[in-house]
Parts: structure tokens; sequence; C-alpha cells
């Protein structure tokens, strides 16, 4: 099992705390750089500026969200991944609240667009809503109007 934290890993956790801590405008490389022990040359190394690292961090929390919802996969039955995604929601926001924060509460960042966007892990709701559809557990409609109003209560629970 890998322990070690890569430079890369550090720049993002300190960009998210920072950023969480003191938001968009107040941002600053050079203090992600001493918060990760670098030099402010060292995060030229990984991120073109500012709005390129920013949008590292959004698509890293998606890409671990994603991971988290993809575990409802694992269920049998349509409803029962259905249920699951909502509980792997749940569980994404409390054990990571900090990503949980940066994806769905801060000011709009646009994320990385070759990494997880946001629009895929919305896809994975709608595809829930959908296979549910198909099993005549939940009703008829519109997939994606149904997978915006199971989206809002989980995230309203939350």
């Amino acid at each position: 099992m890998r322990t070690e934290v890569t430079t890369k890993e550090r720049l993002l956790a300190a960009a998210r705390d920072l950023y969480l801590e003191v938001g968009p405008i107040a941002f600053s490389l050079r203090e992600v750089a001493r918060r990760s022990k670098v030099t402010a040359a060292a995060v030229y190394r990984h991120y073109e500026n500012k709005d390129a690292l920013l949008g590292a961090v959004c698509a890293e929390g998606f890409r671990v969200f994603a991971s988290y919802l993809m575990g409802a996969l694992s269920k049998p039955k349509p409803l029962d991944r259905m249920r699951e995604t909502g509980q792997q929601y749940l569980r994404f926001a409390l054990e990571r609240p900090r990503d949980y924060r940066v994806i769905f509460m801060g000011d709009a960042i646009d994320p990385d667009p070759s990494a997880t966007a946001p629009d895929a892990s919305f896809q994975f709701l709608v595809d829930r809503v959908s296979e549910c559809q198909q099993a005549k557990v939940i009703a008829k409609g519109e997939p994606e109007e149904l997978a915006i109003t199971i989206w809002a209560h989980v995230h309203g629970l939350v």
C-alpha cells in the first residue's frame, strides 16, 4: 500500500483547503506553495496558472466522488443500486467534506475537461433512474427531470 504523498497531491490538498478558507479572489499560488513546502516555481512545473490548479482541484473532487458512486454498481437490482447511489453520495459528503464543499458548495470552478466531469456523475444518476424505470420500480417520466429531483433531495439531506 502506497503511503508517500506526491508533490502534486500536496498541491491539490493545499489548494483545496486554501480555496475553502479564502475564496477565489484571495487565492494565491504563492500561498499554496508555502503550505505545500515547495517553491513557487515548483507549482508551475505541475500547473500552468491559478485557474489550471483550481480546475485540477475540482476535477479531483469529482474523480473521488465518481469512485464513491461506482460502489453502487455492486448491488444486484436497479432499485438497490439507486438506493446505494444515495448512500454513496452521503458517504462521500461525510467522509470527504472538503471535497464536497469545493464541488457542490463553492464558487463555480471549471474542472479540467480531460478529467471526470461533473456531468458524468449526474449521468450516473440518470442511468440509475432509467434502469429503475425499465424495471418498473419508479414512475415513468423524463429520467433527467427525476434525477434532478432525487439529486436535490439527497443534496438537501447532506
